[in-house]
């Protein structure tokens, strides 16, 4: 039969023992998040240097063409 400081300390063990899982997995969680924020950065960073050096933007206007119109009356 276990005394009461050994039931004590099995209990202590086991409660640090799920304290220190809980805190694993948060911190699994945290790399996690972390890891695929530096990448969608990485992402979004290499998207814009491309686009910065193959020149995606409109350097020349567009052209522009007017309508106009010619308004004829028919005479009845």
């Amino acid at each position: 039969m276990a005394t009461t400081k050994r039931e004590r300390q099995r209990a202590n063990r086991e409660l640090r023992q799920v304290a220190d899982k809980k805190q694993e997995s948060r911190d699994q969680l945290r790399t996690r998040v972390i890891r695929w924020s530096k990448i969608g950065l990485l992402v979004v960073a290499l998207l814009f240097l491309s686009n910065a050096i193959l020149g995606g933007g409109d350097e020349t206007p567009a052209s522009t063409t007017t309508t106009t119109l010619v308004e004829t009356t028919l005479a009845p």
